[in-house]
């Protein structure tokens, strides 16, 4: 029933709540007997079904009718309790569908106002107006009262526990758990963002991929927890070397990748010579790099930086090559296509 998301799914989820879980209730209470109705209930019915309607499509930007809606939803239901029981009627229990939006949707301060607004429109009716319209009853007040706040506590703290547990997940899909580095999909989600970035902003991009030269006798010989931490180390360094701006992530194996934003060939250049001169000889790297041309798409880019990293290797690895500029568009590739190249290199290696 709120809106603190704008976009139209969210928007549209929470028109449903308002009409399902208030407005449909509230109309077949209307509807229900409706002759022995007093119009204080009818005003306080119409009242909560535009509340919770305000409520539901107007932004939060728009503070003072979101809240007047909001924190009013409550002594609206608490007119149709009018001279029909008050606490003890059995309409009641429908400001526990409002303490709902409190649990699911409002804020902490939004959530602390609701339960205060609850609690004095439980007693102030008896205490101000009385019989016959709200006769006095503590016990259903107080309980009215302790329901509504556990429902919206409980909420709470189910929504924000299933906000952690989504968080939490969110990152281990796009994070390579050994090193703390992006994965491939993580590369593949924010990779094109920079790309897009810069080809609006016109800075320079170069992309750097690096391959550890004595991986396989590292594992081989000392064991795979010793390759881990090479790993584990290279990581670091790299981290340590680039800026906070550059997507670095391990596609696996001993394959990183870096892109390098705002950066020049020289810059980049620079930069894979402070991390090689960091780096232990046991965990030397050969490093290929390509320069943005500003019109190829990722996986021609990493084509051609992964091209120039076997020409490296080629050498005789502990050595940076650069690609040679793309004079002709490549042909298309199809989404896994880098998968097989860095697959494929990872078994020659």
């Amino acid at each position: 029933m709120g809106s603190r998301s704008l976009r139209p799914h969210g928007r549209l989820r929470l028109i449903v709540f308002a009409v399902v879980c208030n407005v449909l209730p509230v109309t077949i209470a209307a509807a229900t007997d409706r002759t022995a109705h007093h119009p204080v209930f009818f005003a306080g019915a119409v009242a909560a079904c535009l509340a919770s309607l305000i409520v539901a499509v107007v932004p939060r930007r728009r503070w003072l009718v979101f809240w007047a809606a909001t924190f009013g939803l409550i002594p609206s239901l608490t007119l149709m309790q009018a001279y029909s029981g008050g606490a003890a009627s059995g309409y009641s229990v429908l400001v526990i569908m409002a303490m709902v939006w409190f649990g699911l949707e409002g804020t902490d301060v939004e959530l602390a106002a609701g339960m205060v607004v609850l609690a004095a429109c439980c007693a102030l009716p008896m205490v101000l107006i009385g019989a016959p319209a709200y006769p006095k009853s503590w016990g259903h007040a107080a309980l009215l009262t302790l329901v509504g706040v556990a429902v919206a506590g409980s909420l709470r703290a189910v929504t924000r526990e299933l906000a952690t547990l989504a968080e939490r997940f969110a990152h281990e899909a796009v994070v390579d758990d050994l090193t703390g580095l992006l994965n491939r999909r993580g590369w593949r989600y924010n990779a094109p963002r920079e790309l897009s970035r810069a080809a609006r902003s016109g800075n320079p991009i170069t992309l750097v991929t690096l391959d550890l030269d004595n991986f396989k006798e590292l594992n081989d010989e000392l064991g795979h927890d010793h390759g881990d931490r090479a790993l584990r180390d290279t990581a670091e360094r790299i981290r340590a070397t680039l800026r906070a701006g550059d997507v670095v992530a391990r596609l696996g194996g001993d394959e990183f990748v870096a892109l390098l934003t705002n950066s020049t060939l020289t810059g980049s250049l620079t930069a894979i010579d402070r991390l090689r001169d960091s780096t232990p000889e046991a965990e030397a790297f050969s490093a290929g790099v390509a320069v943005w041309d500003r019109r190829e798409e990722l996986p021609h880019l990493l084509r051609r930086s992964d091209l120039a990293l076997y020409a490296a290797k080629g050498q005789g690895g502990g050595v940076t090559a650069v690609a040679t500029p793309q004079l002709e568009p490549l042909p298309a590739l199809d989404d896994d296509d880098d998968d097989f190249e860095f697959g494929e290199r990872a078994r020659a290696s």
